[in-house]
């Protein structure tokens, strides 16, 4: 990182740290708006041109308007693309052809704050209750494919009575700990903060932390789902989607090699994969999960 990209990210610490020492009561309100807050990119609507050639639509979720896209025949069963933190429906578009060449209609979204749709503040429960709420406006919803947060909020709506055949998740995250631990290292946060920011949290969504953990979640899941995961992931430990795909009853896995946490999504060996697999016809049937050390912790 350089010193200019490093120097806000200072800043911030330094802001938080002071508000700890002087102002204890609000370090755990900061921390919450600063969890909540996805980085967002300059040129989203730029990205939006990407997939000028769907039918862009609005979905309104608790006063935010959440863009979509559709492609496809309304009459066919739909396959929802769902992206993750800090992304955008356009990182999703290379999986839009095989799966209508299969039949398929296909639906992307922006969740909110995050490339052309609105808000400032989400996270896990939000990202849930939108792709629950996209998958049912547009109705037929037979499968979605997730990356990364993506994947955990899928887990979530389904666990909370979203319907589809098919889950495929690429490079997703075992649960929102895993986040949250990674930004109290970032931000140098004390427990006792991180426990604030949780409760914060909590409070704003209404749901309890132990909901959103997927060691909890995954076994109760008996939706079948295809795991993929590089090896070589720097932002979500490869260790994440064997551990997520284990957990998950029946689910099959597909570790890959070389494509990192966003360059997988581009990936053709990838697309075919998941197409293959929403549409019943998966090579990787029979794979079976690796097995994993137990001492070795996950995070």
């Amino acid at each position: 990182m350089s010193l200019s990209a490093a120097l806000p990210q200072i800043s911030t610490n330094v802001r938080f740290a002071a508000s700890r020492l002087l102002f204890p009561e609000l370090a755990g309100a900061l921390a919450e708006r600063l969890f909540l807050t996805p980085p967002r990119a300059r040129d989203a609507a730029a990205t939006a041109l990407d997939l000028i050639d769907a039918r862009c639509g609005v979905v309104e979720h608790k006063g935010r308007a959440i863009v979509t896209w559709r492609w496809g025949s309304r009459e066919a069963p739909a396959v929802l693309l769902a992206h993750g933190w800090g992304g955008n429906a356009a990182q999703m578009r290379g999986f839009v052809f095989p799966l209508l060449s299969a039949g398929y209609r296909v639906i992307a979204f922006d969740q909110p704050a995050h490339g052309v749709s609105e808000g400032k503040l989400t996270g896990l429960p939000d990202f849930a209750d939108v792709l629950a709420e996209v998958a049912w406006h547009h109705g037929g919803v037979a499968a979605v494919i997730a990356h990364s947060m993506g994947g955990a909020a899928t887990a979530i709506a389904i666990a909370r009575g979203l319907r589809v055949g098919r889950v495929v998740t690429v490079g997703a995250s075992l649960d929102v700990s895993f986040y949250s631990q990674q930004f109290a290292r970032w931000y140098w946060m004390p427990q006792r903060a991180l426990a604030a920011m949780q409760a914060a949290v909590e409070e704003r969504f209404g749901v309890p932390w132990s909901e959103l953990e997927m060691t909890r979640l995954a076994p109760r899941l008996h939706t079948p789902a295809l795991i993929i995961h590089d090896r070589g992931d720097r932002l979500i430990p490869w260790r994440q989607g064997a551990t997520f795909a284990r957990r998950w009853p029946g689910a099959r896995f597909l570790s890959t090699r070389g494509l990192g946490h966003r360059r997988i999504l581009q990936d053709q060996s990838v697309i075919s994969a998941a197409a293959q697999f929403i549409d019943g016809r998966s090579s990787v049937a029979g794979v079976a999960v690796p097995a994993l050390p137990n001492p070795a912790p996950l995070y």
